[in-house]
């Protein structure tokens, strides 16, 4: 976490890490910007979603199934319950909204099976994952 810091304050010029939370291949997710900052993770969509990053790279295989399961299920959960997302929130992938290949072609895959991912959002998304 300290070196993606590092790497978004000394080469990006951000404040703090630029993602809203981090989920870890260790099971646990980190409070980057948190739910009452905005992001500076995706350029002209940062005031509209939280970003959520998986840390690794995820073009042939999966984060653990316990990250997915993180990320998919609790804190969206506690989202909604704490009253930071709409019920009907959207999940979009990073590429989505800018031009990248992120969040990798196996987890881009993996969360459009999600129940709240949609190809083209009118709302506001909750997750542009991203490595």
């Amino acid at each position: 976490m300290r070196a993606m810091q590092r790497f978004h304050q000394d080469e990006r010029g951000w404040d703090d890490i630029g993602y809203s939370f981090v989920a870890g291949s260790d099971g646990y997710i980190y409070e980057g910007r948190g739910w009452y900052w905005q992001g500076a993770h995706t350029l002209g969509h940062n005031s509209i979603g939280y970003g959520v990053s998986f840390i690794g790279d995820y073009s042939r295989t999966l984060p653990s199934a316990h990250s997915l399961e993180l990320v998919r299920n609790k804190l969206a959960s506690c989202a909604v319950q704490g009253g930071r997302l709409v019920d009907n929130y959207v999940v979009q992938g990073h590429r989505q909204v800018v031009s990248t290949t992120c969040p990798g072609n196996a987890l881009y895959s993996e969360i459009q099976t999600w129940e709240h991912f949609r190809v083209r959002a009118s709302t506001c998304s909750v997750m542009k994952t991203t490595i």
